[in-house]
């Protein structure tokens, strides 16, 4: 199932010079380019509910099968000859689990028939962990992707299948969580939101909020974070993950009566991160993860089997900052231990009560019966202790700043954390709206008193920057000045770029601009015009808005990074996109004692300790006018 984000865009009328001159007299300012005012309302996508159906054990097909893989189920030394259960469907699923009443001790091994009549390997379905087993009605494994398909076979040890009395108790869960595209929607955590990576939200994945069935449940604190993998195949795309996430909240949910999905948030092989159980990523919400081991615990699960394959590093550097950031929040340090006191169940080797001393980030295989998540992550478990430790550290120093990451995709060269303080500028006099309508008359005398040849010939900030630059006087002549290899006009802030659209016009606080505001407030000031749309130095839509002390500027390919201080005036004087660098594909993060922010074909540094600044780009290319 496809899903669209949906954009609510509003045009602005074609704009004359009496309309545009009245404007500016009454305090507003001018505008440049194609311009429109865009409501980017992202509201995730519409809740998509998973589709599911069961089957008896007895009502599975017989099949003999002869695998070699089949010997290697069991720690003995097995037959390569079994008969196994095999189940046809009309309708396609993605996801198998098996789920039972009372307490079994179940080896279950499934694999899938691809399209072209050939099996995927055997993967092995794990019991979950239950926290508390009399709690729940059902048992059963951990759902497993198996990749599209109409036809599984399952291997089981410990069962005799061929009991009917044995077999019936048993039921096959075939489980389909469709595709959908990756939506970016704000998690609202107050001030816990500073250094959050970029994390899905509920609403992004389509979560169907009706299937929860009870309040989620909180412990006293959060004092280590669980990793876990979800096993099943690696083998899906970025579309489909979602759906798999989708898949695994149906049946914690649903089949298994947990009313939710059990860990706090997960992770696919591209990177992406996904809020897991309900009740704020911020919150000591008790999950169901690591059976004797939940309270006080958090869990981030991989999606796909780490026993098989290595961790992308995207999906280890999503993980380590994850971790990282819920250990700031939590008041832990990643790289220490702490003791940890069993809560007992089957789940676990250690009795209830065992005091059992831990690191603060530990693989699900430390407390649990199990080889969760995998030797290959198991192996990595130090590498995602480093990753959150820098992470940590970043967000305990007194520079940081909040950085929420939209979805890019121009890769980000460098670690995405702003790192120094700012001292907001205070706003220039020579900002004012008069002096915005001194300008406009400037530019009208320029253009035969033509407010259209403005706007469809400027197409950008450059030529308005540039325009305010004469006006304000910091253009004389020899005002061009060389940083790094990039030319400049000398003097020109964003300060004293007055606004284009009134900041009343703007059309909605949800959008994502006016969410990254939200966060940055404390840095860039007082929002000073609405959402503006131009066509940008490719083509493509740009969006800003003005503030006080710097811009947020959006486009489809870059995703909403804002800009201030030195490096953002540098930016400005440079073009704006239509110079050199481009755009901003990130926002500034510490790189060798420097401040670095990184753009599309460049980047700029600012050294807070001598206070230069370096502009470089990638390959030359002639500066604007």
């Amino acid at each position: 199932m496809k899903q669209r984000r949906r954009l609510g865009i509003t045009s602005a009328p074609p704009i004359t010079a009496a309309v545009l001159a009245m404007t500016l007299i009454a305090g507003t300012a001018i505008g440049v380019g194609t311009t429109s005012i865009l409501k980017t309302e992202s509201d995730g996508i519409e809740p998509i509910t998973a589709t599911t159906s069961t089957e008896n054990f007895n009502l599975g097909q017989n099949v003999l099968v002869n695998d070699a893989a089949l010997a290697t189920q069991s720690d003995e030394e097995g037959p390569v000859e079994r008969t196994v259960k095999q189940f046809n469907r009309e309708e396609e699923f993605s996801i198998f689990a098996m789920t039972w009443a009372g307490e079994k001790d179940i080896a279950a091994f499934v694999r899938s028939q691809r399209a072209d009549g050939t099996w995927t390997e055997w993967f092995e379905s794990e019991a979950v962990d239950a926290r508390e087993v009399a709690d729940y009605e059902r048992q059963g494994t951990e759902p497993i992707y198996v990749e599209p398909t109409k036809s599984v076979q399952v291997s089981i040890l410990g069962v005799d299948l061929f009991n009917p009395e044995e077999a019936a108790k048993l039921d096959a869960v075939f489980i389909d969580g469709g595709e959908s595209p990756i939506v970016d929607t704000q998690i609202t955590l107050a001030n816990d939101a500073v250094g959050l990576p970029r994390v899905i939200s509920r609403k992004g994945w389509g979560a169907d909020e009706s299937i929860r069935c009870k309040s989620p449940e909180y412990a006293d604190g959060v004092s280590a974070v669980v990793v876990h993998h979800t096993a099943g195949s690696n083998n899906y795309t970025e579309a489909q993950a979602p759906g798999i996430v989708r898949g695994i909240y149906q049946y914690h949910a649903q089949q298994l009566g947990w009313c939710d999905i059990g860990y706090h948030a997960l992770a696919d092989k591209y990177g992406n991160l996904y809020e897991g159980r309900y009740g704020g990523l911020n919150k000591a919400v008790i999950g169901t993860h690591a059976g004797g081991f939940n309270q006080n615990t958090w869990a981030i699960s991989m999606l796909g089997n780490y026993q098989t394959a290595q961790p992308t590093a995207a999906m280890l550097k999503s993980v380590g900052e994850l971790a990282g950031w819920r250990a700031k929040v939590a008041g832990f340090n990643p790289s220490g231990n702490n003791t940890h006191y069993s809560e007992g169940t089957s789940y676990t080797q250690y009795p209830y009560g065992t005091a059992v001393q831990l690191p603060n980030i530990f693989a699900h295989r430390d407390v649990g019966l199990t080889e969760c998540p995998g030797d290959y992550v198991y192996n990595k478990m130090g590498t995602i202790r480093q990753i959150a430790q820098a992470k940590y550290d970043l967000l305990t120093s007194n520079a940081v700043r909040p950085n929420p990451q939209p979805k890019n995709t121009i890769p980000p060269v460098v670690p995405q954390t702003p790192n120094r303080p700012i001292q907001p500028s205070q706003p220039s006099a020579t900002g004012s709206s008069s002096e915005g309508a001194d300008l406009f008359t400037k530019l009208l005398s320029s253009n035969n008193g033509d407010a259209t040849t403005i706007i469809v010939s400027a197409a950008s900030l450059i030529v308005l920057g540039i325009g305010v630059a004469g006006a304000l006087g910091v253009l004389p002549e020899g005002g061009i000045e060389r940083i790094g290899n990039i030319e400049v006009v000398k003097g020109l802030k964003l300060e004293k770029i007055p606004a284009l659209i009134s900041a009343s016009t703007q059309l909605s606080s949800d959008s994502e601009l006016s969410r990254l505001w939200n966060q940055l407030s404390p840095i860039l000031g007082k929002l000073r015009s609405g959402t503006i749309t131009y066509s940008g130095a490719d083509g493509r839509d740009v969006t800003y808005q003005l503030f006080d002390n710097g811009i947020i500027v959006d486009s489809e390919t870059t995703g909403p990074q804002a800009l201030w201080g030195v490096i953002g005036d540098t930016w400005a004087a440079q073009g704006f996109d239509f110079g050199p660098l481009g755009l901003p594909i990130n926002m500034e993060h510490p790189d060798n004692g420097k401040i670095r922010v990184d753009f599309e074909h460049g980047y700029i540094t600012f050294d807070p300790a001598t206070g230069a600044v370096d502009a470089q780009a990638y390959e030359p290319a002639p500066v604007a006018p």
